[in-house]
Protein backbone atom coordinates (compact mmCIF):
# COMPACT_ATOMS: atom_id res chain seq x y z
CA UNK A 1 0.00 0.00 0.00
CA UNK A 2 1.12 3.66 -0.80
CA UNK A 3 0.11 6.73 1.03
CA UNK A 4 0.38 10.08 -0.44
CA UNK A 5 0.39 13.12 1.59
CA UNK A 6 0.91 16.17 0.24
CA UNK A 7 3.45 18.28 1.52
CA UNK A 8 1.21 21.15 2.01
CA UNK A 9 -0.86 19.51 4.49
CA UNK A 10 1.79 19.03 7.14
CA UNK A 11 2.09 22.16 8.91
CA UNK A 12 5.57 21.27 10.84
CA UNK A 13 8.65 21.39 8.28
CA UNK A 14 10.37 19.04 10.98
CA UNK A 15 8.14 16.05 10.45
CA UNK A 16 9.97 13.91 7.91
CA UNK A 17 9.17 10.78 6.05
CA UNK A 18 10.77 8.98 9.01
CA UNK A 19 9.64 10.34 11.82
CA UNK A 20 5.95 10.46 10.14
CA UNK A 21 6.50 6.95 9.32
CA UNK A 22 7.66 5.77 13.28
CA UNK A 23 4.66 7.96 14.68
CA UNK A 24 2.20 5.99 12.35
CA UNK A 25 4.12 2.29 13.49
CA UNK A 26 3.82 3.05 16.74
CA UNK A 27 0.02 3.78 16.70
CA UNK A 28 -0.40 1.07 14.67
CA UNK A 29 1.33 -1.39 17.08
CA UNK A 30 -0.69 0.38 19.78
CA UNK A 31 -4.03 -0.12 18.83
CA UNK A 32 -3.20 -4.01 17.77
CA UNK A 33 -3.17 -3.46 13.61
CA UNK A 34 0.45 -4.80 13.55
CA UNK A 35 2.99 -6.72 14.29
CA UNK A 36 6.38 -5.67 15.63
CA UNK A 37 7.83 -7.55 12.20
CA UNK A 38 5.71 -5.14 10.55
CA UNK A 39 6.40 -1.63 12.10
CA UNK A 40 10.35 -2.53 11.56
CA UNK A 41 9.61 -2.70 7.51
CA UNK A 42 7.52 0.33 8.21
CA UNK A 43 9.97 2.23 10.00
CA UNK A 44 13.29 0.65 8.34
CA UNK A 45 14.55 -0.04 11.63
CA UNK A 46 15.86 -3.71 13.13
CA UNK A 47 13.32 -5.77 15.75
CA UNK A 48 15.55 -4.28 18.57
CA UNK A 49 15.65 -0.75 17.39
CA UNK A 50 11.78 -0.95 16.91
CA UNK A 51 11.31 -1.94 20.34
CA UNK A 52 13.62 0.72 21.61
CA UNK A 53 11.08 2.67 19.75
CA UNK A 54 7.89 1.41 20.93
CA UNK A 55 9.24 1.63 24.68
CA UNK A 56 10.31 5.18 24.71
CA UNK A 57 6.83 6.12 23.35
CA UNK A 58 5.48 4.26 26.36
CA UNK A 59 4.01 1.35 24.20
CA UNK A 60 4.01 -2.08 25.86
CA UNK A 61 5.04 -5.25 23.75
CA UNK A 62 2.42 -7.75 23.81
CA UNK A 63 3.17 -11.48 23.99
CA UNK A 64 0.83 -13.52 22.60
CA UNK A 65 -0.48 -16.62 24.95
CA UNK A 66 0.50 -19.07 22.28
CA UNK A 67 4.00 -17.50 21.77
CA UNK A 68 4.10 -18.22 25.47
CA UNK A 69 3.22 -21.53 25.17
CA UNK A 70 5.43 -22.01 22.06
CA UNK A 71 8.40 -21.27 23.80
CA UNK A 72 7.60 -22.93 27.02
CA UNK A 73 7.76 -26.49 25.11
CA UNK A 74 10.85 -25.28 23.07
CA UNK A 75 12.52 -24.91 26.66
CA UNK A 76 10.88 -28.42 28.18
CA UNK A 77 12.29 -29.85 24.83
CA UNK A 78 15.95 -29.20 25.98
CA UNK A 79 16.18 -26.82 22.79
Amino acid sequence: MQLSIPEEAIADPGLTEDVLLRELAVALYRHGRITVGHGCKMTRLSEIEFQRLLSTEGVELSYPEHSLDDDLATLRSGL
